[in-house]
């Protein structure tokens, strides 16, 4: 996915605005994001994109994870199964 298709899909999701304004405020970059989480093949976890953004992760990086895969969820770019708290890209 290219940073144009990323974008095309949050304005189709009309979360655009909300969704990057969050990125920014957690700390994530946009080439971050598609490069770790939505070029991932398979499934992602939140241990494994924390630990790639911070190398040694903590509670908090750990938890601003979580906050950035549930808001590309909420904008319809991952999808989450819930009790193996993994995400996949999502078919939109």
């Amino acid at each position: 996915m290219t940073e144009a298709e990323f974008l095309e899909r949050l304005h189709a999701a009309g979360r655009a605005e909300e969704t990057l304004a969050l990125v920014d405020k957690l700390g994530f970059t946009r080439d971050f994001i598609l490069k770790h989480v939505l070029l991932a093949t398979g499934s992602v976890n939140v241990a494994q994109i924390a630990m790639l953004w911070m190398g040694m992760p903590n509670k908090h990086d750990r938890k601003r994870t979580r906050q950035l895969l549930d808001a590309l969820t909420t904008a319809g770019l991952l999808t989450v199964d819930e009790p193996a708290e993994t995400w996949t890209l999502s078919d939109m």
